[in-house]
C-alpha cells in the first residue's frame, strides 16, 4: 500500500473506548485473550482515509495488514496490473475485515484497487506482528480461514457477473493457497523438531491432495524430560476440513498442557478433546488420531489411538512391524467414547513411523494400494544411520513413485522418530 495517501492521518492507539471496542468485535480477534490483544495494539496505529482515497493500486507494494473499523471500502478485482478500475467489478469490505492479508502471504504486489467510498478509519498491522505475533494465535488463524472462505464466496458472485470464467478461477486459486499457507503456519515449522531433546530425532511433512486439507502432525514439549506427538487425520477436504483440523489441533495443545495436572492422564485428556470435538458438529466431520508422549530417558512411549492407522516400529537389527494399539473410536462422533493408554519402550536406534492413510491407500493406474506391506519392505531397507529427515524424504518419494503421476486422492503426511537415547557418560580421573 503506499505509503503517501492523500490526506492521511496516523493516530497513535491509545485508551480510545471506541476504538478499543471496534477492535475487540472484529472477528478476527474473537477468543483472543484481551491482554495479548492490548498488548499488539500498542506497537500498532490508526490511520484515517477521506472518501474518494485510493488505498490500493494493482502493482503497489504492501506490508501491512488493515482492519476496517469504520466507514465503507470498496474492492475493484483488476485481471493484470496495468488495468483501469472497473465499476462493474466491485464488492464491499465490510467492517471488521482484513484488507491486504493476500499480498503479505504471497510476498506478492497488490492485485485490487481498494477505494474508500466515505471517510473510512482502519487498524495498521505491521507484516512483521502478522507473522511473528498473529499467525502464532490459533483463534487469529481459524478466524482468518473462514474469512477467506467467505471473501471467495463472494469473490464468487461477483466474477459470475462481471468476469471471464477464467479470472473467477484464478481469484478462487490464490484464496485457496493463502488459506493453504495460513494453514500449513499453525504446524511446527522448526527442523529438526524437537530439537532441544537430543535423545531425539523427530521428522515430518505433509503434502495435500488440495491447496488445504485436514491431516496433520504435531509435537508438544511437555517437560525437560518429556515430549508429546500426535498426527491425524479429519473426514473430507478442503476449507470444512481445514477449520476442523485447527479446532482438533487447537484442543489438543489446551488439554496437553494439562498431563501434569494430578489426576489426568493421556486417555482422560483424549476423551475430554473427543467431548469438545462432538460440540457444535453439524456436519458430523471426524478426525482419527494417534497421541504419545516419550519420556526421552527411559524411551517408554506411552500413547493412545482414536481411530488412525497403527504406526510401524523398526527396532535395531529387527524387522519392521506395526505396533499393537489399544480400541479407540475416532473422534468428533461419539461424545461418550472411551480411549485406553497402551505402553511400550524404545530401544536406542529403534524407530517409529506414524503416517495417514494417504500413503497406504495411494494407488498406481491399474488401481492397486500402496499397502502397508510396502511400507515395511522400505523400512526394512533404509541403513541404521539414516536421519528421520531422510526417512520422510524417501518414503514419499517411494509414493509418488508408486502413483505414477497420478492425481494425488488424499493428504499424505508422514512423521518419524528416532530414539537416540542418553549420551554415554564421559568418565573423568581426579
Amino acid at each position: 500500500m503506499s505509503d503517501s495517501l492523500p490526506n492521511d492521518t496516523v493516530l497513535s492507539f491509545g485508551e480510545s473506548h471506541d476504538d478499543w471496542e471496534a477492535i475487540a468485535g472484529c472477528e478476527l480477534f474473537q477468543g483472543v485473550q484481551p491482554v495479548l490483544l492490548k498488548d499488539l495494539l500498542q506497537r500498532c496505529s490508526i490511520q484515517s482515509f477521506p472518501a474518494g482515497s485510493t488505498l490500493t493500486e494493482p502493482g503497489q507494494e504492501n506490508h501491512t495488514l488493515y482492519i476496517l473499523l469504520g466507514g465503507h471500502l470498496m474492492v475493484y478485482l483488476a485481471e493484470t496490473e496495468d488495468a483501469v478500475l472497473n465499476p462493474e467489478m466491485g464488492f464491499q469490505i465490510p467492517v471488521g475485515e482484513c484488507i491486504g492479508e493476500m499480498s503479505i502471504i504471497e510476498n506478492k504486489p497488490v492485485s485490487a484497487y481498494v477505494v474508500a467510498a466515505t471517510e473510512c478509519r482502519l487498524l495498521s498491522i505491521p507484516e512483521s506482528l502478522f507473522w511473528d505475533e498473529l499467525m502464532s494465535w490459533p483463534e487469529v488463524v481459524k478466524s482468518m480461514l473462514t474469512g477467506l472462505s467467505s471473501r471467495m464466496r463472494r469473490l464468487d458472485k461477483v466474477a459470475i457477473k462481471t468476469l471471464e470464467e477464467r479470472l473467477r478461477f484464478e481469484q478462487i486459486e490464490r484464496d485457496l493457497k493463502a488459506a493453504a499457507q495460513i494453514q500449513s503456519n499453525i504446524l511446527p515449522q522448526e527442523k529438526p523438531l524437537l530439537a532441544q531433546y537430543h535423545q531425539v530425532d523427530v521428522a515430518a511433512s505433509i503434502e495435500p491432495a488440495r491447496e488445504v486439507g485436514g491431516d496433520f502432525f504435531d509435537t508438544f514439549p511437555i517437560d525437560e524430560h518429556t515430549v508429546g506427538l500426535a498426527i491425524g487425520d479429519v473426514s473430507g477436504k478442503g476449507i470444512p476440513a481445514a477449520l476442523f483440523m485447527i479446532r482438533a489441533v487447537t484442543i489438543l495443545r489446551a488439554s496437553i498442557a494439562r498431563l501434569n495436572i494430578q489426576d489426568e492422564n493421556l486417555a482422560s485428556i483424549f476423551s475430554a478433546v473427543n467431548r469438545q470435538l462432538c460440540e457444535s458438529n453439524p456436519n458430523c466431520l471426524f478426525v482419527t488420531i494417534f497421541l504419545g508422549t516419550l519420556d526421552v530417558r527411559t524411551g517408554k512411549l506411552t500413547y493412545v489411538h482414536g481411530g488412525h492407522n497403527r504406526p510401524f516400529l523398526k527396532r535395531v537389527n529387527e524387522g519392521s512391524a506395526m505396533i499393537p494399539i489399544p480400541d479407540g473410536m475416532l473422534l468428533g462422533i461419539f461424545a461418550e467414547a472411551e480411549y485406553k493408554l497402551a505402553e511400550l519402550t524404545l530401544g536406542k536406534g529403534d524407530l517409529l513411523v506414524m503416517y495417514t492413510d494417504g500413503v497406504t491407500e495411494a494407488r498406481d493406474r491399474d488401481g492397486q494400494f500402496f499397502m502397508e506391506e510396502r511400507v515395511t519392505s522400505i523400512l526394512d531397507q533404509l541403513p541404521a544411520t539414516i536421519s528421520s529427515t531422510d526417512i520422510v524424504s524417501v518414503l514419499g518419494n517411494r509414493v509418488k513413485n508408486f502413483t505414477e503421476q497420478m492425481p494425488q486422492s488424499d493428504d499424505i503426511t508422514i512423521m518419524t522418530l528416532r530414539y537416540k537415547g542418553e549420551p554415554p557418560e564421559v568418565s573423568t580421573r581426579d
